[in-house]
């Protein structure tokens, strides 16, 4: 696979500046990437201080950003990417790997307002790349070819697990993934609430049920057993995980939960549609 440190004067341009940029951005620098091969753009200084913190340079022109850049990423919401399409199109050249993270919006829709033969990959990352543990799928545009692919493996790789697949998964991801976050973080909330109403005081209920998501989800992970395995292998018959389990089936946890994937993973298509229809 290419690395980007064989690469040193690989340059990476954000266009946007919200969380998912600044997550993927401080994935980036967390390996050997410095920090002035890094430029972001975006149109008030709102988000821009917490970029330059890290050392990287802003701006609010996004042409500025595209003519600086080899790889861009349009981190805009899915109602902004034509109109950010149509001013940087003319700007984009065969040097460029464009990669998209907005939400909804297809390969086919962002060939088209892009010059013929781009280099177009359709990413969708979650929140905890600014930790070193994101979930990132991506989805290779027409003339995305195998070593783009690994470049940008290559150059996200330290965001946390990167995998490759056809444009349908995306917006399952996005359920999954994207949205899943903040499933598990209503989850860990209610853990916390449980032992609150128990007798343990707020701040300890919450930081040990942060440290049981973060276990249980670094051994199902790392065990490569399913989870229904790990499930079994802490309860033990006529024990309290049994009778713990058997309330949340009562409240119909897996339905809901498999629900809010399906919702979440229907609203990132619609959104896709809107976009296409505000083209």
């Amino acid at each position: 696979m290419l690395q980007v440190k064989m690469e040193p004067q690989l340059k990476v341009g954000f266009i946007g500046a919200g969380n998912m940029a600044f997550g993927i951005a401080k994935g980036i620098l967390s390996g050997d990437f410095i920090p002035g091969n890094i430029k972001v753009s975006a149109p008030s200084s709102r988000n821009l201080d917490k970029f330059e913190e890290l050392g990287i340079a802003v701006t609010h022109s996004n042409v500025e950003v595209v003519c600086w850049s080899d790889v861009v990423f349009i981190a805009v919401k899915p109602h902004l990417i034509y109109v950010v399409l149509n001013e940087i199109s003319r700007y984009v050249t065969d040097r460029h790997i464009v990669v998209s993270v907005a939400a909804g919006v297809t390969l086919a829709a962002l060939e088209q307002l892009l010059p013929d033969s781009s280099v177009i990959i359709r990413l969708m990352p979650n929140l905890p790349c600014v930790v070193q543990e994101g979930a990132l799928l991506f989805a290779r545009g027409s003339h995305a070819k195998q070593e783009d692919a690994n470049l940008l493996r290559s150059l996200l790789h330290r965001c946390g697990l990167v995998e490759e697949g056809p444009e349908d998964w995306i917006d399952i991801h996005t359920g999954l993934s994207g949205s899943g976050v903040a499933f598990v973080y209503l989850f860990a909330e209610a853990l916390a609430e449980g032992a609150v109403k128990m007798g343990m005081p707020s701040a300890l209920a919450n930081t040990i049920a942060s440290q049981t998501v973060l276990g249980a989800g670094r051994l199902l992970r790392d065990s490569g057993k399913h989870p229904a395995q790990l499930r079994s292998e802490v309860c033990t018959p006529g024990g309290t995980t049994i009778f713990g389990l058997h309330s949340l089936e009562q409240g119909g946890v897996r339905a809901a939960t498999m629900s809010a994937v399906e919702s979440a993973t229907n609203r990132a298509k619609e959104l896709g549609l809107k976009s296409t229809a505000m083209k």
